[in-house]
């Protein structure tokens, strides 16, 4: 099954909701030191924003994490071909296996990835590996309304449970011991022209491709529920950037 989510991703400049413009936005937000920088991606991906903090913080060294080893090599390979890599290193391990000592980053960027620890967790766990009065910048999906639809909150229930109102997350932010800088919440063309309207392509032609096979139609059918319950219901939650200090 994990091919057939593979191959509905493939090509994808994005394996989540974002934007060029949101992850400048969200970069603009650190205001801490820019000379002997240190930055942690977690969850790099592909790295696309990985490149976007390497020219933003052209003095930076920054170690970008995935703990899929093609996504990885293609990175290493991207910062090989624009000669950054005596500054920028792809490692593939978990972030759950992280070996960092602590205090060694001034910032830590993770973009539509904290999820996979969850976000209280994350924010416990990185918090001793940031400098003092170092950053965490992190984009998390979160609830925009107070009483969301039944079938929407249904799908995060089951999906991620820990999906919250922008407020809740705030007060679990400070609960961790950071100081809370600000938020934003990416618009709605970060989910569809930059990465739903991609993923339906690809779907589209899968089905063609796998008619007849009940595995990849059910991938299929669990992506396209995703899809399509965005559109009726994407009013009621996005991703939000959240901006804190050590």
């Amino acid at each position: 099954m994990e091919n057939y989510f593979f191959e509905a991703f493939e090509g994808l400049d994005r394996l989540a909701p974002g934007s060029q413009a949101s992850t400048l936005k969200a970069i603009s937000m650190y205001e801490g030191p820019r000379e002997a920088l240190s930055i942690l991606d977690i969850g790099c991906g592909n790295g696309i924003h990985t490149m976007l903090l390497a020219r933003e913080f052209p003095k930076a060294k920054i170690i970008a994490i995935d703990n899929h080893q093609k996504f990885i090599e293609n990175l290493n390979k991207a910062m090989t071909s624009h000669g950054l890599s005596e500054r920028v290193t792809g490692r593939c391990i978990s972030m759950f296996d992280m070996d960092f000592d602590e205090k060694s980053f001034d910032l830590i960027w993770s973009e539509g990835a904290i999820y996979i620890a969850g976000f209280e967790r994350g924010l416990n766990e990185w918090k001793k590996l940031l400098k003092d009065d170092g950053y965490l910048i992190c984009s998390e999906v979160s609830w925009l309304v107070n009483s969301p639809s039944e079938e929407i909150s249904a799908f995060w229930g089951e999906e991620y449970p820990q999906i919250d109102t922008i407020e809740n997350k705030i007060k679990q932010i400070e609960a961790a011991g950071y100081n809370y800088e600000g938020h934003f919440i990416t618009p709605r063309s970060d989910w569809t022209d930059n990465y739903y309207n991609p993923l339906q392509d690809n779907l589209d032609k899968m089905i063609e491709k796998y008619s007849d096979n009940d595995m990849a139609k059910q991938v299929i059918a669990m992506l396209q529920r995703e899809i399509d319950l965005y559109h009726k219901y994407g009013n009621e939650y996005s991703y939000v950037f959240y901006v804190m200090t050590n």
